[in-house]
């Protein structure tokens, strides 16, 4: 009974087990900052409805990728399920009485956002405001606010 059990864990399973570790740790932090999102951010720009393209420009004018609204509203729910929105890990709803929740664009999708603008929004300087103070009018009562929520220089 004193005899030494023989380890199921050999150099080449151990080395196999670390690779495949590995590439789900690379595969969830990459789905995670939305990166195949972002890869396909112009073909799901052109399926987007009017309203959710404005509410997308709303935040990147804002220069704020997160927001806080009731989690009901369908608006919201259908970015979620484009992957435009996410809600942060962790996060439930704020305020039970009030049914909010708080929603992120993702890493990858708010980089490319900033870094190409011109495929998704055609403003001038001076019309950036203006048009900031009409999406701000449009979501008033929809959006309770915008917040600058995690540096959008993520590494992705």
């Amino acid at each position: 009974m004193n005899e030494k059990r023989e380890s199921l864990w050999d150099a080449e399973t151990l080395e196999k087990y670390l690779d495949t570790t590995e590439q789900l740790a690379r595969k969830s932090a990459s789905e995670q900052n939305g990166e195949h999102i972002a890869e396909n951010l112009e073909n799901i720009w052109a399926g987007l409805e009017e309203e959710e393209r404005f509410f997308i420009e709303y935040l990147y004018l804002s220069e704020k990728p997160t927001a806080v609204a009731p989690y009901e509203d369908g608006l919201f729910s259908g970015l979620m399920s484009k992957g435009l929105l996410r809600t942060p890990p962790g996060v439930g709803t704020l305020f039970m009485q009030y049914l909010q929740t708080t929603y992120s664009v993702p890493a990858a999708v708010w980089n490319y956002l900033r870094d190409r603008p011109d495929l998704f929004f055609s403003h001038d300087e001076k019309g950036k405001r203006r048009r900031l103070e009409d999406l701000t009018r449009h979501f008033n009562g929809r959006v309770d606010a915008v917040l600058k929520g995690p540096s959008p220089e993520t590494d992705v």
